[in-house]
């Protein structure tokens, strides 16, 4: 039985990408502050990584929720509490149909203030900058 001479390179090539394929879903995931009291909301939710992150490394980052529970549209949720009774923050994970966070929702039940944000909020603000984005005026 004798092989073509391209069958070999072939096979090589093909194992060689799919090793570099393998290292390459292996890389860590670039994890976000945790939950605390001390890091700020604002910048939390403007770092986490959405659409990257699963529920394995969610669980293993954060560890087990509060609660969990199912949204009105049939998303799964993770709820994490920080703080006292009297003054806490709520994190909550928002899972998509493949179990990947697509969101991450905030809030203050302070005792004088309540207020919430959420990661695609957050990020969706764009830095203003100085200059006019509409281009130049009319010439005069």
């Amino acid at each position: 039985m004798k092989m073509g001479a391209g069958v070999i390179p072939m096979l090589i090539l093909g194992l060689v990408f799919g090793w570099t394929h393998t290292q390459a879903q292996q890389l860590p995931l670039e994890m976000p502050p945790g939950f605390s009291l001390e890091e700020g909301p604002e910048k939390i939710l403007a770092n986490y990584p959405l659409g990257v992150i699963d529920k394995g490394a969610a669980f293993s980052h954060h560890g087990k929720a509060n609660r969990e529970f199912t949204l009105p549209n049939g998303l799964l949720a993770w709820l994490y509490d920080v703080g006292q009774q009297e003054w806490h923050r709520t994190y909550t994970l928002i899972f998509d149909g493949d179990g990947v966070v697509i969101d991450v929702l905030y809030y203050d039940h302070g005792r004088f203030s309540k207020y919430g944000l959420t990661a695609l909020q957050v990020q969706s603000i764009q830095p203003r900058t100085e200059s006019s984005t509409l281009g130049p005026g009319p010439s005069e």
